[in-house]
């Protein structure tokens, strides 16, 4: 079988955690492909699908990584067995709340309006739909009215071997604390990003404010992108330190390092930092609203996202209660592994193959060889700078230059290794 795989949609909607997605479902899946040898999988460019002869050269192309509530372009309806992985249609659900300012949502409104009945008009052209939660399932069918059989339930995963439990947590949170020169002191952690309404960072500033007033210990670091207004907001309130971006190695060790995960979204269908925090053997302060109780479970206290003294409350409980701590980071730890990577993957794969009618009459070599060129030109096509180099040699099927760059640059570069990762053996065999 071969299955082709977008793998820019999360650069597109400018999202981090659609970005992951897609790098780690391709990595696994690679993964599974090179050992069973019975499907190869390609990277595909979003607005690539569909185009000319697409279908001739895929039984399957899945979106796995589809964020929001906007219908599939419709070059891509012509695909033989489109998959989709539908996340998060808060704006359907919650409108306005949702959005950071009444012209945001003014613009949206319509686009909504526009896009929400395709999913009903037109979604035979869509062969399966899967989602990371049973509460998405139903948001799904209630809002998109996409029919029930229609929608399978994939959990999203979490890297194990890089989130983890420190071996020593008050030696690994004055480490972290030092590399940032910050007195060493316990703290809460909170993971921003530029649409900060639907974080509920306002509510959780005004929150944590009440609970520093009422003599909490803990101060409150804050990781990732902050508008301007919530900046001001943080900045005048005692004990919160705001950090901006960081690392993806000094993520891990700031969420080892940290009491709890304070995570009040008004909503989430999965939540991948919850899991995170999770896996590195930290609680969670969260909604009890949507996704977040099913996923967090025994690992994380439950707020009214919208009350700021019910949020305080449960900070100052966190904070105080030790022996609670322990217990609510021991179930984050156990319900953590629930999610994993290979898990996903392997998920994903089986609804392929159930629900994929497809020609028995595979080449391997010859798919992996089709497979591994077409990697390569969505990856030169996607990366900055790279697209610019390379336009003449992929005009020219000449991939001399492409290859050698792929080996001993690519296979190194965070954007694109986990793409690459899975033709590692084929890279090292080829020249052209």
């Amino acid at each position: 079988m071969r299955i082709g795989i977008t793998v820019d949609y999360g650069s597109l909607a400018k999202a981090t955690s659609l970005n992951l997605i897609a790098k780690k479902v391709f990595l696994e899946m690679g993964k599974i492909m090179n050992i069973e040898k019975t499907f190869t999988i390609a990277a595909l460019k979003y607005e690539d699908i569909g185009i000319g002869d697409f279908n001739e050269h895929f039984d399957c192309v899945s979106i796995p990584n589809m964020g929001g509530y906007k219908f599939p372009r419709e070059g891509s309806l012509s695909c033989n067995n489109l998959m989709i992985g539908l996340i998060g249609i808060d704006e359907v659900i919650l409108g306005e709340q949702v959005y950071r300012t009444k012209e945001d949502w003014k613009i949206n409104k319509p686009i909504i309006e526009r896009e929400v009945p395709k999913w009903e008009r037109f979604g035979d052209h869509v062969m399966t739909i899967h989602v990371a939660s049973n509460s998405e399932k139903e948001q799904m069918i209630q809002y998109l009215r996409i029919p029930e059989e229609k929608i399978h339930v994939i959990p999203l995963g979490v890297d194990h071997d890089q989130f983890k439990p420190p071996p020593d947590k008050f030696k690994a949170r004055k480490k972290i604390l030092g590399k940032f020169f910050i007195r060493d002191s316990p703290y809460f952690i909170h993971l921003s990003e530029t649409n900060f309404a639907r974080k509920n960072i306002l509510r959780m500033l005004e929150a944590f404010k009440k609970a520093r007033g009422e003599g909490i210990k803990q101060k409150l670091i804050i990781v990732g992108k902050m508008e301007p207004q919530v900046y001001n907001a943080a900045e005048s309130i005692d004990g919160v330190i705001i950090l901006g971006f960081v690392s993806e190695e000094h993520l891990v060790e700031l969420l080892q390092g940290a009491d709890a995960l304070i995570f009040p979204s008004l909503h989430e269908g999965f939540g991948l930092p919850a899991v995170e925090a999770m896996s590195c053997g930290i609680p969670v302060i969260t909604s009890n609203v949507f996704g977040l109780p099913e996923i967090v479970g025994d690992g994380g206290m439950y707020v009214n996202p919208y009350d700021t003294s019910d949020i305080a409350d449960k900070i100052i409980e966190v904070s105080r209660n030790e022996k609670l701590r322990l217990i609510l980071a021991d179930g984050a730890l156990k319900t953590s592994r629930k999610y994993s990577w290979q898990t996903t993957a392997s998920e994903l794969l089986k609804l392929i193959r159930t629900t994929v009618k497809y020609e028995n009459n595979f080449d391997y070599d010859e798919s992996l060889d089709l497979s591994a060129y077409r990697t390569l030109t969505t990856i030169c096509n996607i990366t900055p700078g790279l697209r610019e180099i390379s336009g003449q040699d992929l005009i020219q099927f000449d991939y001399s230059r492409i290859i050698p760059w792929a080996r001993e640059v690519g296979l190194e570069n965070p954007d694109v290794k986990d793409f690459l990762l899975p033709f590692k053996e084929w890279l090292m065999t080829h020249s052209n």
